[in-house]
């Protein structure tokens, strides 16, 4: 729906606003009814606000706002720009007191504190009644919705996201949504009313406050809370067999753009939520901004996450690099998708493999990026377990190509993507990793340049999580596959995790590894028993199968090995690994030597033995390799 342009019948309503209270202001002095008696001896001076006000108030842009939304800041400003008018036709009138101008010497005072006061509220009145038109044109406008198909909803949460969800159930704008009361956990705020609605309680009177209202469904928001309270919702609602919809944080909502609209029903991300860490936006963009910058493995979830949201910060190029054409091609238009009607950079989507040094080094020649993000690795445990020569390859291999074509022409930036599995490792995969870090580490130390490694625990929603495999299991009815009851891993959404790894990225650094807190460790079982509440199923209904742990699999991981020192950083979401240096440059070149030489000839038992034996790796930590293939985890 066109919006219609109110400036004009604006401005003609605050020029009729201004001359009648100039004519009450007059009247009520002289207590008169006749306005000819009243105004008369002042003319034309009186009219003098008729010229004033309308130019102060397009100065303050009155007449270009979009009143619907009018806020608290509008009405300031429109109080500031009375004020302001007023002023000045206080001095215009001082100015004009020994003129010839009629009426000039014996004007009355009170009219500067009555003409004031009246034109706020008739201007005030104006922008109300143009809040309200535009409100009602937006319902009309609006699809039609049955009425009988709004489900009478409680929302928990009277505060920012519990007023906006009020006006968008107003508009009609939260499609089955009828709002009927407010919840808060803040007991001061019961018995008042937010934006017509009342504050009935806390969570623990959603039973009395469903009597109350008949309400069917509840609606949480609280898009900045951790997941204690979206929990306890869950668990409350499920007591009378609410529904729950949630609105969902405001980093979803801008990662995800057209993906997510409105309210949606409550994930098992909301109930792994932390505390939200503040971002320095600021810096983030200052390193990225007009910048080159380049993302290897760009068509995983990292690497798609990653190249999505540099995007916004306006980099000159962005340079996608990936050896997958389905991954790539479809990244590729997702990205042309959000650069259409913009002036973001230009985008480059390149097919190329990071084994290849020459076609490493053909990419960051031509694109001659600032930053590289190097996220392109094989992180499936047993896989790599099994195929330890392509692990090599493209862990170890690809990482060294990359950086030293970074270090070559000059990149000035390197942030590799890392992994838990890289702490004390117990598998092939995780050892490739922890080679990556240590070769990142002393790159960003020979040349000085902030070359740095970010290391983070299981992403929910990424390729190989356990997430999705795990609500396939429960669509299709099968039982429910868990390694060990008690295995533990730790869990970050994937905006927030490329969130940090952009703010670890504006380190100026040499050589660091950065650790992203990843809150508290969650035990699997948990994770699924939450997956099968959320479906609207009993846990203790439902099949579980216990698998053991697959090769290369621990039953707990680690942040931190045992010799790296815990260092906190200017971020609160983000630690430091302080490490000793174990070796020289040339003494690790030939060990990585060593290991390419037997991953191009496909030796998996010679990786085996040199992993094992390698003084670079944690020997004392690390569990006999056996080549095993990867077994889906069968209900017996």
């Amino acid at each position: 729906m066109r919006r219609p342009n109110l400036s004009l019948p604006l401005l003609a309503y605050d020029m009729a606003a201004t001359l009648v209270a100039i004519f009450v202001a007059l009247l009520q002095r002289f207590e008169t009814t006749d306005p000819a008696v009243a105004i008369s001896p002042y003319l034309p001076l009186v009219l003098l606000p008729l010229v004033i006000r309308p130019l102060v108030y397009a100065a303050f842009s009155l007449y270009r706002r979009e009143w619907q939304h009018a806020s608290l800041r509008d009405l300031f400003d429109l109080v500031t720009a009375v004020a302001v008018g007023s002023v000045l036709i206080l001095l215009a009138f001082v100015a004009l007191r020994y003129t010839i101008v009629p009426g000039a010497r014996a004007f009355p005072r009170s009219f500067f504190l009555t003409e004031p006061m009246l034109s706020i509220l008739l201007v005030g009145a104006g922008r109300l009644a143009a809040r309200r038109l535009l409100e009602r044109k937006a319902r009309n406008a609006a699809p039609s919705v049955d009425a009988v198909a709004n489900t009478p909803t409680i929302v928990y949460g009277a505060g920012e996201a519990g007023a906006i969800a009020a006006r968008l159930a107003a508009r009609h704008a939260l499609p089955g949504v009828e709002l009927v009361a407010f919840l808060d956990d803040d007991r001061r705020k019961r018995g008042s009313r937010l934006l017509g609605k009342p504050v009935v309680g806390t969570l623990a009177d959603l039973p009395a406050a469903l009597r109350r209202t008949g309400a069917r469904q509840l609606l949480i928001a609280m898009p900045s809370a951790s997941g204690i309270p979206v929990r306890r919702a869950l668990e409350a609602a499920k007591q009378w067999g609410l529904p729950v919809k949630i609105i969902p944080r405001v980093e979803e909502l801008v990662t995800a753009g057209p993906r997510v609209h409105g309210i949606r029903d409550v994930g098992v991300e909301d109930l792994l939520r932390r505390v939200p860490v503040e971002i320095d936006t600021d810096a983030i963009a200052r390193s990225i901004n007009g910048a080159s910058v380049l993302v290897t493995g760009g068509g995983g979830s990292i690497g798609s996450e990653l190249a999505r949201q540099i995007l916004k910060l306006g980099p000159r190029l962005l340079t996608v690099v990936d050896h997958h054409e389905w991954t790539l091609w479809n990244l590729e238009r997702d990205l042309a998708a959000r650069q259409a009607g913009s002036a973001t950079g230009q985008v480059e989507t390149v097919l190329a493999d990071v084994r290849s040094l020459a076609a490493v080094e053909s990419v960051i020649r031509r694109s001659r990026p600032d930053l590289v993000f190097h996220a392109a690795a094989l992180k499936h445990v047993p896989f790599v377990e099994v195929f330890p020569s392509e692990g090599v390859l493209t862990n170890v291999v690809g990482t060294r190509n990359v950086l030293r074509s970074c270090e070559q022409l000059g990149v000035e930036r390197f942030v590799l993507i890392s992994t838990d599995k890289a702490v004390e490792p117990v598998s092939v995969m995780g050892a490739s990793k922890h080679l990556a870090e240590l070769l990142t580490v002393q790159a960003g130390l020979r040349t000085q340049r902030p070359y740095v490694a970010v290391r983070f625990g299981n992403v929910l929603g990424s390729s190989g999580s356990v997430v999705p495999l795990l609500l396939r299991q429960l669509e299709q009815g099968l039982p429910l596959t868990i390694t060990e009851p008690d295995a533990t891993r730790y869990f970050m959404t994937i905006a927030e995790a490329v969130s940090l790894i952009l703010e670890a990225a504006s380190s100026a650094s040499p050589g660091e590894v950065f650790v992203l807190d990843m809150g508290e460790p969650v035990r699997i079982l948990d994770l699924a028993r939450d997956l099968v509440r959320l479906n609207g199923l009993d846990p203790d209904a439902v099949r579980f199968t216990i698998t053991g742990l697959r090769p290369g699999e621990r039953l707990h991981e680690k942040l931190f090995d045992d010799d790296e020192e815990q260092q906190r950083t200017d971020h609160p979401g983000i630690l430091r690994a302080s490490r000793p240096l174990v070796d020289d440059d040339q003494r690790i070149d030939a060990y990585v030597d060593a290991l390419e030489v037997a991953a191009r000839e496909s030796d998996d038992e010679a990786i085996r033995r040199h992993l094992r034996a390698g003084r670079y790796i944690p020997a004392a930590n690390v569990v006999p390799m056996v080549a095993r293939s990867p077994r889906l985890a069968r209900a017996e």
